[in-house]
């Protein structure tokens, strides 16, 4: 499950909450935009965030989740992975595209299909470990 689902503390400021009901055990997989921009970051898009580097630091939080996914499908867990709806790093179906760069100011962007990049390192390594899984998203509610 993407960490801002149950820690609204780590989403980029002023972003709407989120609607999640918890209503099975989960594992809460951490935040890569705070860890790695820390909480008072600029909200970004995926094509920024879609550099080497930060998806080697995507894969260096992964290994140790993945080995806990794969045990509980090893034990017959059926998997889902939740992600948030339009995330550059946590969608799991939806994404953000866009940003032309230049000064700071508000940028247009879109949603679009595809998975963020965080999600999109976790997909491979559950692929490669032959884990099988189901995507889905959680949505913005309220106002921003």
């Amino acid at each position: 499950m993407a960490h801002c689902l149950l820690n609204p503390l780590t989403r980029v400021k002023d972003l709407r909450p989120v609607a999640y009901r918890i209503k099975r055990p989960m594992i809460q997989l951490p935040c890569p935009e705070a860890l790695y921009s820390g909480l008072d970051r600029w909200a970004v898009t995926k094509n920024q965030l879609d550099v080497p580097e930060f998806r080697r630091f995507c894969r260096s939080l992964i290994t140790h989740y993945a080995d806990e996914i794969e045990g509980l499908a090893s034990k017959g867990c059926r998997i889902r992975v939740v992600g948030l709806e339009g995330s550059p790093s946590c969608g799991a179906v939806t994404t953000s595209a866009g940003y032309s760069g230049g000064k700071i100011q508000p940028q247009a962007h879109q949603h679009v299909r595809g998975a963020g990049v965080f999600f999109e390192e976790l997909f491979d390594e559950l692929r490669l470990r032959g884990v099988d899984f189901e995507r889905c998203e959680s949505q913005y509610v309220g106002k921003a």
